[in-house]
């Protein structure tokens, strides 16, 4: 897809995203940023198994890049964050301090700890953060809430 949206100012523009992690969760994400949202595309991939990073990058036509390079790149404005949960709070970090808008899978951590550090980090730079729980938006379960609430 990769259409692009407006901004304020009336230019078009599409959020260009690096997926750190390409294992299951991660090429899901990315084959549905790639070919199913509009304002969105992979930017880059990266991944410790360099030849799922290969796979993903080839299906997607989109570079490997290193982390570092991810982070310092001009050409990337968000992080996927969809590797394993042991190292989300030290790429939130990173991507915080790098300016990169955040998308990270659940949990954060399993340490309440480490998720206040990773969300102070979020809160000093500034940046945008959302964790990925689909159920969220799940009928069943605003049902519930709404009931809880009533």
């Amino acid at each position: 897809m990769g259409t692009s949206t407006r901004a304020e100012s009336g230019a078009l523009v599409t959020v260009r995203i690096g997926v750190l992690g390409v294992g299951r969760i991660g090429r899901m994400h990315a084959g549905i940023i790639a070919n199913e949202t509009d304002g969105a595309e992979v930017a880059a991939v990266f991944d410790v198994n360099d030849a799922a990073a290969a796979q993903v990058a080839d299906a997607l036509r989109v570079p490997v890049m290193s982390i570092d390079e991810i982070l310092e790149s001009d050409s990337v404005d968000a992080v996927a964050i969809c590797s394993s949960t042991d190292t989300h709070v030290e790429l939130i970090t990173r991507a915080a301090a790098a300016g990169k808008a955040i998308f990270c899978e659940k949990p954060i951590s399993l340490d309440i700890s480490e998720v206040d550090k990773a969300l102070s980090a979020v809160r000093e730079h500034g940046v945008a953060f959302m964790v990925g729980f689909n159920r969220r938006f799940d009928p069943t379960h605003a049902a519930v809430q709404e009931a809880v609430a009533s």
